[in-house]
């Protein structure tokens, strides 16, 4: 749904007069924007927006907004993918752990156990998931 309001927006901007403004950083660090060169400033190219036809203060106020809505947008996966990396972990540690213990355990559990630790570790891959 967010691409189709992306792709939308960014075809109504284009067919209105769309500009492209540069997020540049500096050599030493610091960040500006600009609607011409970033190497003629002595900066690389951070990020790049596509923005409305208007004055430029309004340009860099409408590329802030959508450099804030994708940080949005990605922390939350980042913070979705670390939740469910975690309790993958949590759920192998405690098959593993039952085990660590020496205590006897049926052949039916063990069994269960060992086909599930497989489809943890294959999930924790498919993830990309780090064990530590």
């Amino acid at each position: 749904m967010k691409r189709i309001a992306l792709v939308t927006a960014l075809t109504i901007a284009t067919q209105c007069g769309a500009a492209t403004i540069y997020l540049c950083k500096a050599y030493n660090g610091s960040t500006f924007w600009t609607n011409g060169n970033c190497s003629s400033r002595n900066a690389f190219i951070e990020r790049i927006e596509s923005v409305a036809d208007v004055p430029f203060d309004q340009q860099v106020e409408q590329a802030k907004g959508n450099a804030a809505k994708s940080t949005a947008t990605t922390n939350t996966t980042a913070v979705s993918q670390d939740i469910r990396c975690g309790s993958l972990i949590n759920e192998l540690n405690e098959i593993e752990n039952r085990y660590a213990k020496g205590y006897w355990q049926p052949v039916e559990t063990v069994n269960q156990d060992q086909k599930r630790t497989l489809a943890i570790r294959a999930q924790l891959r498919q993830n990309n998931c780090r064990l530590q």
